[in-house]
């Protein structure tokens, strides 16, 4: 698996907390815009959506793994603020096919406070082809309720965050709204921000003001260059035509028509030189007007730079905190089937409340698909999975790949077994993959992602990843032809 992801480094979340708090009342980190309500949802329901199939004819593809972890257990870790925390490694372990590594890139915050719960319960992740990281904070167990957080990895390798695991905890401990210093600077934060906000409105409006007169004046620009090139155009044409006026080589019909080209330039020059002239005049009066909003925009921009300066930690931790985009409160199931469409290149997550298949045949799985850009929802598809005579599939992994093929997998004895298929706004449908991974090497039922870089589908059992060419899924021919890398 070494060198397939496109990121250098693997990345590995560390979810840490200092301290537990209790559930407030409306608490929220003024720093960040709060994203509202969900609102109302598209609904599409689209019945029965599975092409049935037999067990005992699926192939089994025996592939060696490594056991993993199925203890359950974990070493968990407090955070040091005032010290220096190391993040950890971890390493592929024997029986393994392929060495790897994952370190930690960053603590995550305690909290992003969408709704009343401190908790910092962050469940699967996903990235878009944008640079785009987007993760899961569920509200807790039982809850199934959660928010999607969304970064930009360039904007926070700018601001430092890739120099300090610590750092994207502390900006947003620095505002947590359920310790005591974190309200003080969340107050010192709303009056510093009141008494910046005039020059705040300003800023954006006299950049919005330049931005506009900029691009007016480049138009001037543009079209004073286009009168010089035409003037030039028509003074070679003059020019030449002067010397064919001239000379007695030529005949007089030629002699005449390259007079007449001399009078039809010399107009056309006229009119050039008068166009050159006034969009040159244009742009000498936007250079004034554009001076002019730089000054005043300068001025309310010392204003904020002078606070800045009196509170660098301040506004350190309010650029990073800012980074952060939140969506609204959702349904977000078990948490784990967070995953990116680049196809339509919309956002899904499966809303399975329950970690079993669906109680009745009346039940529906239901799948979310959100707008990356605002985070807000856009339509729920809702659908059944009739196997056999009575049961009712329900689905608790998710992910696409780069032709929006979907795809999802469930334990099917020590193994795992594969579906695939579409969901989108074109339709839902799925099917069972032909054959399947004999020994999936953990016991649960984690997680399913697909690397865009080499087409492959990775399924996570406890500890152990394993992954299968996605064309192989839809072929079923993996059972003799392509060797399952296992971590």
């Amino acid at each position: 698996m070494k060198g397939h992801f496109k990121l250098a480094v693997s990345v590995a979340f560390l979810f840490a907390s200092v301290g537990i708090f209790g559930v407030g009342s409306s608490v929220h980190a003024d720093v960040i815009d709060n994203p509202g309500s969900a609102g109302s949802i598209t609904q599409v329901n689209s019945g029965n959506v599975l092409k049935d199939y037999d067990e005992n004819s699926l192939n089994k593809v025996n592939n060696s793994t490594p056991q993993g972890n199925m203890s359950k257990k974990y070493t968990k870790y407090n955070l040091d603020p005032t010290g220096y925390n190391y993040g950890n490694s971890y390493s592929t372990i024997a029986g393994s096919s392929q060495n790897t590594s994952f370190k930690t890139k960053w603590f995550l915050p305690d909290g992003f406070n969408v709704s009343d719960y401190q908790h910092g319960n962050f469940q699967s992740v996903t990235m878009d082809d944008e640079g785009n990281i987007y993760f899961i904070e569920s509200n807790g167990t039982n809850t199934n309720q959660g928010a999607i957080v969304k970064f930009n990895l360039a904007k926070l390798q700018q601001l430092g965050v890739n120099a300090d695991i610590l750092l994207l905890w502390k900006a947003f401990d620095y505002f947590n709204p359920f310790s005591d210093q974190g309200l003080q600077h969340n107050q010192e934060y709303d009056q510093i921000n009141s008494q910046l906000q005039g020059a705040f409105d300003q800023v954006k409006s006299l950049t919005k003001t330049l931005n506009q007169n900029q691009s007016w004046q480049n138009n001037q620009v543009n079209y004073q260059k286009n009168a010089q090139k035409y003037y030039k155009s028509w003074k070679a044409k003059k020019a030449k035509a002067t010397k064919v006026s001239k000379s007695y080589r030529y005949s007089y019909t030629t002699r005449a028509n390259a007079k007449k080209t001399i009078k039809q330039a010399t107009a056309k020059m006229a009119k050039w030189m008068k166009s050159y002239q006034m969009h040159k005049t244009k742009v000498k009066n936007y250079n004034t007007k554009i001076s002019g909003i730089q000054n005043q925009l300068n001025t309310y921009q010392s204003q904020i730079d002078s606070a800045k300066a009196q509170n660098p930690e301040m506004f350190k931790y309010i650029e990073i905190a800012q980074t952060a985009q939140l969506s609204p409160e959702v349904d977000i199931g078990h948490g784990q089937t967070l995953s990116f469409n680049p196809d339509n290149g919309h956002i899904y997550l499966a809303e399975d409340n329950t970690l079993t298949d669906l109680a009745s045949r009346d039940d529906n799985n239901t799948v979310l698909e959100m707008d990356p850009d605002t985070l807000k929802p856009i339509r729920e598809y809702n659908f059944k999975m009739y196997h056999g005579d009575s049961a009712n599939l329900q689905l608790h992994t998710l992910a696409f790949d780069n032709d929006g093929n979907a795809y999802w997998g469930r334990k099917f004895n020590g193994g795992y077994m594969f579906f695939y298929g579409r969901l989108d706004q074109n339709g839902v449908s799925f099917q069972a993959s032909s054959s399947y991974v004999g020994n999936r090497g953990g016991s649960t039922n984690q997680g399913l992602a697909v690397n865009p870089a080499n087409d492959r589908l990775y399924f996570v059992s406890d500890d152990i990843l394993t992954s299968v060419p996605t064309s192989k899924i839809q072929s079923g021919d993996f059972i003799k032809r392509c060797p399952l890398p296992s971590i």
